[in-house]
């Protein structure tokens, strides 16, 4: 059986990658951050437990829909291997935490630099969804930070993305409370994956702006955690919410967080239409209206850099097999609470999964 020294560090003796120290921890696995010996590079690795409780195509999914992308904002795709214990999945380690510690310190941002923030994720958002990936988990959480002065935004997290073309139509009840589209907390059927990222992005943009979320209040407080949540999803299926008093945005913004939330997602704004909006376009950068043609140019120019779609499914395959010296082999486990069934509707309270990230 494998030890426990072997189960905190499974990169202990790996060829090309050493243990630096941990970065998180969750129900569906851990992430570390590790030295890559072949580049120089610090990368981070997340971990998911070997064995049956594997068998989600949520997982090859966010494997494969991860190593497709290659884009600035987008946090990069490394390689996906196993280890006796583990499923590992490294990617590029982003070093300047998430857009939600980041908002919560400053207790909300400034328009311009909410602005600066939400034009990075509506060019990666235009680039997911003209490669045919839609996130279904855009939040502010799953936004990372590279560098100080004048950050710029990196997406991660592809566990709940689906491909346009190569996966069904979108249809679970997936996604994070807070986020959540109303087409989702009503359990429509076969939704608009792409509109729900618009919401979710809407949604990111008022939490930027006024450090809370947009169809909470301060009365629900005084309320049981099952009645809040009842009352908040009350609201969104409404798109009922208002703009706080006490702090000041423009017309212009305020103009276009209500043509995106919006409970119809045909009379919702699309990327394409946010990006023509007057507020958007305000000190926006110059080429960056051209910016994902060049990046898709590239892209096909370039040589495949990550694994393919088959080696990607074999490991996702052989992870789902524990060996039988594994430490897990006598039923403990680390994942309690990962998804096993993606297209199973959630329970009838309505409560919503959340999706994990780094």
């Amino acid at each position: 059986m494998a030890s426990h020294a072997n189960i905190q560090d499974p990169l202990a003796g790996h060829p090309r990658y050493t243990k630096i120290r941990d970065l998180n921890r969750g129900s569906y696995g851990f992430v570390q951050l590790a030295y890559d010996k072949t580049t120089g590079m610090e990368v981070a690795i997340k971990f998911l437990q070997r064995g049956e409780r594997l068998a989600s195509v949520y997982v090859e999914r966010e494997i494969v829909n991860h190593s497709s992308l290659l884009h600035p904002h987008i946090v990069q795709f490394k390689e996906a291997f196993l280890t006796r214990e583990y499923l590992a999945i490294a990617m590029e380690y982003v070093d300047g935490g998430d857009m939600f510690q980041y908002v919560k310190v400053r207790r909300g941002l400034q328009e311009t630099e909410a602005r600066w923030f939400f034009q990075q994720v509506m060019i990666a958002l235009d680039y997911l969804h003209r490669v045919g990936v839609v996130s279904r988990d855009v939040k502010l959480e799953n936004t990372l930070l590279d560098g100080n002065r004048r950050p710029l935004v990196k997406i991660c997290d592809f566990g709940y993305s689906k491909h346009t073309e190569k996966d069904s139509v979108p249809k679970s009840r997936v996604g994070t409370p807070g986020y959540t589209a109303p087409e989702i907390v009503t359990n429509r059927r076969n939704y608009d994956g792409k509109m729900v990222d618009v919401w979710s992005a809407g949604v990111m943009l008022y939490v930027m702006l006024f450090c809370t979320y947009p169809f909470e209040r301060p009365e629900d407080d005084l309320k049981d955690a099952t009645t809040k949540y009842r009352t908040v999803l009350q609201r969104v299926i409404k798109a009922d919410f208002v703009f706080p008093h006490n702090i000041h945005i423009s017309d212009e913004c305020k103009d276009l967080i209500s043509k995106i939330l919006v409970v119809d997602p045909e009379k919702r704004l699309t990327v394409q239409q946010i990006q023509q909006h007057p507020w958007y376009l305000q000190d926006l950068p110059a080429g960056l209206d051209r910016f994902n043609d060049e990046c898709l140019v590239k892209q096909r120019d370039m040589p495949e850099v990550a694994q393919n779609v088959e080696e990607v499914r074999k490991i996702v395959r052989d992870a789902m097999v524990l060996p039988p010296n594994s430490a897990f082999a006598n039923g403990s486990a680390l994942m309690d609470g990962f998804i096993d069934d993606p297209e199973v509707g959630m329970e009838e309270d309505g409560i919503l999964e959340s999706a994990s990230s780094y």
